[in-house]
């Protein structure tokens, strides 16, 4: 490998190197601040809306310890390529197959989102050709919860609802409850809105391939042996700190911290609070027993973490209607409600289809709902928030209510 020594900011935009293995083209860039740099490099792999541009502080910092390479694989960042047959698995043996054919040494990867089961899977399946490992957005999306909204949001896009489709992603990857809290922007979240909204087709069929992958994904069979750091968004909902906690648990040598004020995206959200963390753990030393901006979480207490993200209410005006678009109507009882979902109490078909539901219920506006399991006397369901003027009714409803403690 041959490093750029000549690196900025700019440099990112211009056009990547292109590698080709089997017809399938990767496209990279490569920094050190020498040409012929035989250390451990960082390997930057991004989420699903990343491009090599939203790197440029991370590249920045990096760089004054470690060589850094940004790497977008078939269907990834500015790589145009379609890639429908890959799985996430063949993706992450392409990742050793560049790292072979360059001749790195061992890897340094940081997966973000999308990223992190490249990247963890590449740590798993290759444990000689990675030698430590960041992962941030963590999951093996097993969680039906997380497998439900995915399924919505490529649902949306075959109908053609672009508006629903960029509104559920986006309280996906932004908690509209803790706004206050991470400090993002209307101003941010108005852009992404709008790249979602104005997604090409292209784009539209690389998002779908990749949900596919993720839905398609089993599990993991084997966890990544090398030593890794595993951070979370406290605010997270949409891969949530119990789930990373769950992963770090299972890794033979893993450290797991939560980052303040911070949801999906902690890493752009909270950079200092997460640099504080990654930059001793790419040094090979031990990371501080307190850091400003995260708390580490004993590997003792890493199955312990609270699973419910947000505070259930239960309606003093309990009343509800259920309806599907199909045709007809059912009763029922609202039994618990929050920003991302309840509990209903109803008789209802046996069958209960998954898209098609909607709920009116005393104070809200009626509001899409997607059912996730049966209970006893009804069902629990998820608000996809496809229509924001009504999802905000589920913040201002003001009903008297009383606090449901998790089961």
């Amino acid at each position: 490998m041959r490093y750029r020594t000549d690196y900025s900011a700019q440099a990112l935009a211009a056009a990547p190197a292109a590698l080709e293995l089997d017809g399938w083209h990767l496209h990279y860039q490569a920094f050190s601040s020498r040409a012929d740099d035989p250390r451990p490099p960082v390997l930057l792999l991004g989420g699903a809306f990343q491009s090599f541009r939203s790197f440029a502080s991370e590249v920045s910092e990096l760089l004054a310890r470690h060589p850094v390479i940004l790497l977008d694989l078939p269907s990834q960042g500015g790589n145009l390529q379609l890639a429908p047959e890959l799985s996430l698995e063949d993706l992450a043996d392409l990742i050793a197959a560049f790292a072979e054919e360059l001749r790195l040494p061992p890897l340094m990867p940081i997966g973000l989102s999308y990223g992190s089961a490249l990247a963890a899977l590449f740590a798993a399946r290759h444990p000689r050709r990675c030698a430590r490992l960041l992962l941030a957005g963590i999951t093996a999306f097993g969680r039906p919860g997380a497998r439900a909204l995915l399924e919505e949001a490529l649902a949306r896009l075959d109908l053609g609802e672009r508006e629903p489709f960029a509104n559920g992603v986006l309280s996906g990857l932004i908690n509209p409850l803790r706004l206050a809290d991470t400090g993002v922007s209307p101003l941010f979240r108005k852009a992404l809105l709008r790249q979602l909204q104005r997604l090409t087709p292209a784009e539209i069929e690389r998002y779908r391939q990749n949900s596919r992958r993720l839905l398609a994904f089993g599990g993991f069979r084997h966890h990544p042996p090398c030593p890794t750091l595993v951070l979370a968004g406290e605010y997270d909902h949409f891969t949530q700190p119990w789930e990373h906690a769950e992963f770090a648990y299972a890794c033979a040598d893993a450290q797991f911290a939560l980052i303040h004020d911070a949801d999906h995206l902690a890493q752009f959200e909270r950079r200092g609070a997460c640099a504080r963390l990654y930059t001793p753990f790419l040094d090979g030393q031990a990371l501080p027993h307190a850091a400003a901006g995260s708390t580490r979480v004993q590997r003792q207490q890493l199955l312990h973490l609270e699973r419910r993200v947000e505070v259930r209410l239960a309606p003093a005006q309990r009343q509800a209607l259920l309806r599907h678009a199909e045709g007809g109507e059912w009763r029922g009882e609202l039994a618990e409600v929050a920003y991302f979902g309840g509990l209903l109490r109803a008789e209802l078909p046996d069958n209960l289809p998954l898209r098609g539901w909607r709920l009116a219920a005393s104070g809200l506006a009626e509001l899409d709902i997607l059912p996730l399991r049966r209970t006893a006397d009804g069902f629990a369901f998820l608000f996809p928030h496809g229509d924001p003027q009504a999802s905000a009714s589920l913040t201002t409803h003001g009903l008297p209510a009383q606090r449901v403690d998790a089961a």
